[in-house]
């Protein structure tokens, strides 16, 4: 794989995750895998370096654009980091004792997780339910305020695992929990879930670094180059664009990463 192939692929996939809140570990690690071979376990540490780089760069725009929710978002962060970390150690331990059989297992469990939330985010398109959490629309009561509280924190614990696990969730996982448990407008969805990732995957990056093997440096470098431009164009598109296209596209992201990861093309 070439340096610009690598610019090119990172400039596609920072503008899907500039404007839809996803598509770092969503689409980056089928591309590494599928198009340049490289194995599932390696994709999964070269993808979680890069997505905190191109995350962190989204949510620091999408801040400025006052489009997140920053108690949803740290709420989730509360479970969603350690459980990161820990999901680093388990892929480290299964590559040690499984071998060549975890990289296709992985493969075929990424490509179905990925085309049931593109299903969900796909029929979430269809309805409209009132925000719960956008601070002119809070709800009053103390008790309904601290469950959604514990529903994002224990969303966090779950969706972390799986993240540090497969580096897919921080994009697709927790922007389906975003989209169907905390109806907020598709704007703060994105912003919410590029703010909430940029805090994951910078702590699952770093245990990455000390736990993975056979990362790509090199390939990190030129993924960037084409990504932090692209970022910043999609989060100019996620204002400009109506909320129907915006979540259809969330969709169509999911459903495109899962067909590559599952052979279709």
């Amino acid at each position: 794989m070439t340096g610009l192939e690598l610019i090119l692929a990172g400039l596609l996939v920072g503008v899907l995750v500039g404007a839809t809140g996803m598509g770092a570990g969503s689409l980056m690690a089928p591309v590494l895998i599928s198009m340049f071979n490289v194995g599932a376990v390696a994709a999964v540490g070269t993808d979680l370096m890069y997505s905190a780089i191109t995350k962190l760069v989204g949510g620091a725009r999408h801040l400025t654009l006052r489009t997140v929710n920053v108690e949803i978002a740290l709420w989730m962060a509360a479970g969603s980091v350690p459980a990161s970390v820990l999901g680093v150690v388990a892929l480290n331990r299964l590559a040690a004792s499984e071998g060549a059989a975890i990289q296709s297992d992985m493969k075929l469990v990424i490509g179905v997780a990925l085309m049931l939330v593109a299903v969900t985010v796909a029929v979430r398109t269809f309805v409209t339910i009132r925000g719960m959490w956008d601070a002119s629309k809070a709800p009053v009561d103390a008790d309904v305020v601290d469950m959604h509280r514990y529903m994002a924190l224990a969303i966090g614990i779950v969706f972390g695992f799986i993240f540090g696990l497969t580096s897919v969730g921080a994009g697709a996982f927790f922007g389906m929990a975003l989209v169907t448990i905390f109806p907020l407008s598709a704007r703060r969805v994105v912003g919410t879930d590029l703010f909430h990732g940029a805090l994951v995957t910078c702590a699952a990056a770093a245990a990455s670094y000390f736990l993975l093997p056979s990362m790509r440096f090199s390939s990190i470098a030129y993924l960037t180059v084409g990504s932090i431009p692209g970022i910043l164009i999609g989060s100019q598109i996620t204002v400009a664009l109506p909320e129907k296209a915006l979540r259809g596209s969330l969709a169509s992201v999911l459903a495109l990463s899962s067909l590559k990861m599952l052979g279709a093309f």
